[in-house]
């Protein structure tokens, strides 16, 4: 007999579709005994008790959920975990739940509708998140493509793809900023027998406990090695700064040594995919409350970093500009940029709430044609607060210790300055011959195609040989730059076959979400070109 099926919403509200959600999948533990089909037998007074203490347990969930959600409204990180699906999901049971408890305990369909409650399920996802570090999302859906090389069609850097719901997968949990994903499955020994049989596997016993899993006569292998299947192609689909995600298989209701033979073989075929996989003696015993993991939970878009942080100049612009210090009153003669910088630097201050946080103690470096181009476009329009500014960063005035610096820089802006700020930053000479040498065969792509101008290729360039992060908001030649080297990895794949080809890792680059230019004097700006660097 085939197992339970149940309804659930498992999409975001702006696109809420209902999907079938297998329940041996997402096997439910109930506190119900004896054979539930048997319904006569069920004493209603428990019945109620059960839905009840069901009831209890998913709005303490959801009050642990919202309780993470306004952590982050607190950061100002919501936006960089998505939780939509999830607790559309959860809400969604929430109010089925409220209709059994409401429901006459005596009926049989109340009986069924505990049992196949997918409560359970979303508790073991929410219990083992909260063991996971820098969580991105929970239930994301990710794509591939059909075909014996991999096209890259999740990420920003992803070129555009039909997405067919064929070839995806949902991940229940991604940690680690995305380089983790996590799938959790409650089911049982006896479900993945079953689903075995179903695809045409029958147990031979002449057969050794050796042997893999197959499916004869065309017919695709179900349940758990299916899905570890899909999550692995979703992976390889899918770039992370250069990484394909790890694939992690939570399976709290699996042993390591199964009873079954063939289940055993299931697992080791699932491991041999590179897919790690937890059994029941890897859960811990108690899980942590969400108040405990709060801060673990939190991404954190630093991690990666190294410790000396190469400076682009649309930095070193933001650092000198007078709009990012403080108010700036409008003019009718700023340009259209500059006036909707003024306008978003009122709601978010782009150095304290993400400039400076980037840079905390860390040793800040800059090339030569950085700093250059920076005070050359500083000496054309700049105001005077933004040419002191520029000179304080670049260390003009050698009399000046550290910390006279930032007491002067200090006196230049309505913001704290951070005491850990590294001024003034340090002016790096390179070779460019030398940097193309040392660089592996993609940088010259990069390097003709699509970064042209001289400032853009030392910046990047240098920051990609000297393995150092490079902070900058031209998000335009970080995208070309990571586009490249993903069509160049492809390329090798498809020439040189998958197993032989040695991924290339392009370079580090932290897009600061806003740029800032300088505001300028009314007579340089009235006819001067907007002064982003490109």
């Amino acid at each position: 007999m085939a197992p339970e099926s149940h309804l659930v919403v498992i999409d975001n509200p702006e696109a809420v579709e209902i999907e079938k959600v297998d329940k041996a999948d997402e096997n439910v533990s109930t506190t119900l005994n004896g054979d539930m089909a048997a319904v006569d037998t069920i004493d209603p007074a428990r019945v109620a008790k059960l839905a009840a203490d069901m009831q209890q347990r998913c709005r303490l969930f959801l009050a642990e959920l919202e309780q993470f959600q306004a952590y982050l409204k607190d950061q100002k990180k919501e936006r960089q975990v998505e939780l939509r699906t999830f607790k559309a999901s959860l809400q969604s049971e929430m109010k089925a739940i409220d209709r059994l408890v409401a429901a006459d305990p005596n009926l049989p369909r109340t009986v069924q509708g505990l049992r196949t409650s997918n409560l359970s399920f979303f508790e073991a996802v929410w219990s083992t998140a909260k063991t996971c570090t820098h969580l991105t999302a929970l239930k994301q859906r990710f794509y591939w493509l059909p075909g014996p090389h991999p096209a890259y069609v999740n990420g920003p850097v992803a070129p555009p793809a039909t997405r067919d719901r064929t070839y995806s997968t949902v991940v229940d949990i991604v940690s680690q900023g995305g380089l983790e994903w996590v799938k959790v499955s409650s089911v049982t020994e006896k479900r993945i027998i079953w689903d075995l049989t179903r695809a045409g596997w029958a147990a031979d016993s002449s057969s050794e406990e050796s042997e893999d899993v197959q499916a004869d006569d065309g017919l695709n292998l179900e349940g758990l090695l299916k899905q570890a299947e899909a999550l692995v192609k979703a992976s390889q689909a899918t770039r992370v700064r250069y990484q394909h995600p790890k694939i992690r298989l939570v399976l709290p209701n699996i042993k390591a040594q199964p009873d079954a033979k063939v289940v055993a073989n299931v697992l080791r075929q699932i491991r041999n995919l590179g897919v790690n996989v937890q059994t029941a003696e890897d859960m811990p015993s108690t899980f942590p409350s969400v108040t405990e993991v709060l801060s673990r939970l939190d991404t954190d878009p630093f991690e990666a970093f190294s410790g000396t942080l190469n400076v682009d100049c649309s930095i070193l612009l933001a650092f000198a500009s007078d709009v990012s210090h403080g108010r700036v009153e409008p003019e009718h003669w700023h340009n259209k940029i500059i006036s909707r910088q003024i306008e978003m630097e009122s709601e978010d201050n782009v150095l304290p709430s993400s400039v400076w946080p980037a840079c905390g103690a860390r040793k800040l470096v800059c090339t030569r044609e950085a700093a250059e181009k920076m005070q050359e476009i500083v000496d054309t329009m700049g105001t005077e607060t933004e040419k002191r500014r520029a000179a304080l960063l670049l260390g003009r005035d050698s009399r000046l210790a550290r910390e006279q610096a930032l007491e002067e820089f200090q006196k230049l802006s309505d913001y704290p300055i951070p005491p850990e700020w590294n001024l003034p930053l340090e002016v790096v000479d390179v070779d460019m011959a030398s940097i193309m040498a040392s660089l592996p065969s993609a940088a010259k792509k990069v390097s003709e195609i699509f970064l042209p101008t001289g400032i853009n290729r030392s910046v990047f360039l240098f920051g990609w040989s000297a393995d150092l992060t490079t902070i900058s908001s031209n998000a335009a030649a970080a995208r070309d730059i990571e586009m490249a080297i993903e069509e160049e990895n492809l390329s090798s794949k498809r020439l040189k076959g998958q197993a032989t080809v040695q991924d290339t890792k392009g370079p580090n680059i932290w897009i600061c979400p806003f740029a800032r230019s300088l505001v300028g004097k009314e007579k340089t700006r009235r006819g001067a070109k907007n002064d982003t660097v490109e």
